[in-house]
């Protein structure tokens, strides 16, 4: 069997396998903390500033800011700000593919955002954050209906971040309320040996948990 051949091999097996896991698996819930960008060891930018928009049948509408940056202790910091343009609420911002992407800690920013980043001031911190470690390739920093909260029109979220020991490359973000849109973000770069994994069905099985709400 060619290289080819086995990753789309396994490949396929892992799209079943997320698809038949259960919708209402709990994820790992992580606590967020809370920093000034200035106290995170910032030595300077690891990426290009992303900004992309999405569009969801005009009914979901919006951008996301996304940027690396490399920290004094060797890991890199990834910074995420979703803005909700409406007229629908933004419930759910994710990241995926996520598979072999080590993450040592997630939190939001309190203040300082670096430039191209909307202030805190005016934004909203995010209720909580769920990554689900040994399943789903899904990161995911959650506003749901049921805890009471979510973004609505005319405001985004707190500037949200990840940091990781993995170098940046360019990965999918998604927006879920009335739908799921897709934007281009700056993520960790996965390890080779994850690559066959990549698949969207963790974004399905987020889909999934999402209307099961």
């Amino acid at each position: 069997m060619t290289h080819r051949m086995l990753c789309l091999a396994l490949g396929s097996l892992t799209m079943v396998a997320l698809l038949a896991a259960p919708a209402s698996a709990a994820p790992i819930v992580l606590g967020l903390d809370q920093e000034d960008f200035t106290n995170l060891g910032v030595v300077g930018p690891a990426s290009a500033l992303v900004v992309s928009g999405y569009n969801y049948n005009n009914t979901f509408t919006g951008q996301v800011i996304s940027q690396a940056f490399e920290l004094n202790d060797g890991n890199y910091l990834y910074l995420y700000q979703a803005d909700n343009y409406g007229p629908s609420v933004l419930e759910v911002f994710a990241l995926s593919p996520f598979y072999g992407v080590d993450t040592n800690r997630a939190g939001y920013l309190t203040a300082n955002e670096p430039t191209g980043f909307l202030p805190t001031a005016t934004g909203l911190a995010p209720a909580g954050a769920s990554y689900d470690a040994l399943l789903y390739p899904v990161v995911s920093y959650n506003y749901p209906s049921f805890m009471g909260a979510h973004v609505p029109p005319g405001q985004h979220t707190a500037g949200l971040y990840l940091v990781s020991p993995n170098a940046p490359t360019l990965g999918e973000g998604y927006v879920i309320d009335s739908g799921t849109a897709v934007v281009d973000v700056v993520i960790p770069t996965p390890e080779p040996a994850a690559a066959s994994l990549m698949l969207i069905g963790g974004v399905a099985v987020l889909i999934r948990r999402r209307r099961k709400v």
